[in-house]
């Protein structure tokens, strides 16, 4: 793994509204950033640079320990050292919509379609494989989507984060799951009404492999249900 991944230092900030992590970083220091990049992040979903902070800021120490896993066969090694993208300008939406139907392709550029977004951008540099697996993670953020079934409501958004927390451990999904019950924003229903949702998301994302362990940009031809087999996602608990 390359040198630097343990700092855990974000390679972008933003004076204008607070959103600056410096090296060394007290852990009060590290909530308030992520605090103040939640909030934009709530007006703005795509803002590529609060998002950078947030991961940056509450799970730098654990993608690194995800980056050392990786590192250690030889899929990791590979993933890492290629470091390929699903951003956008690197796929081609229109031919992937052309792909069969239920095909991965086909039904990542439909959900964009569906939802009327475009695939997330990174505007700076990745230094080191800490800053890859944050930006690697959030460009396929619509995938597990598409993979788990979770809407893209207020709701679907809170299942795949509870999902997320049971299947990487990390402590932004505990900020952004909180964040929901205390404020509720979105007009969230009261954490009680979902409890049971979100536990069984978790759960289903405890069971599944990692995330990071396939390679999303090769399954873009093959069926969903074959992508889905190779993370073992279980099927979602009946309603």
């Amino acid at each position: 793994m390359q040198s630097g991944a343990s700092q855990f230092s974000s390679p972008v900030s933003r004076a204008s509204d607070g959103l600056h992590l410096p090296e060394g970083a007290s852990l009060l220091k590290r909530l308030g950033v992520a605090v103040k990049a939640l909030r934009v992040l709530e007006k703005q979903p795509d803002d590529p640079v609060a998002a950078a902070l947030l991961n940056a800021a509450l799970d730098g120490h654990i993608y690194r320990r995800h980056a050392e896993r990786l590192s250690t066969t030889g899929f990791g090694q590979t993933l890492l050292a290629e470091r390929p993208t699903l951003q956008k300008g690197s796929v081609d939406l229109q031919a992937l919509g052309q792909l069969p139907e239920g095909t991965v392709g086909r039904a990542f550029a439909e959900y964009f379609v569906q939802n009327k977004i475009e695939p997330f951008s990174t505007p700076y540099v990745i230094r080191n494989d800490v800053d890859y697996l944050i930006k690697w993670y959030r460009e396929t953020h619509d995938l597990h989507h598409v993979l788990t079934g979770y809407a893209t409501d207020a709701v679907g958004e809170m299942e795949l984060q509870a999902f997320a927390l049971g299947n990487m451990g990390f402590r932004v999904s505990v900020m952004i799951l909180c964040f929901a019950a205390l404020l509720r924003p979105h007009n969230l229903p009261p954490m009680w009404k979902y409890w049971g949702r979100l536990k069984s998301a978790y759960r289903r994302g405890k069971a599944s492999e990692n995330l990071f362990d396939v390679r999303y940009d090769q399954y873009l031809e093959a069926k969903v249900e074959a992508l889905q087999q190779a993370l073992r996602i279980p099927p979602p608990a009946p309603a």
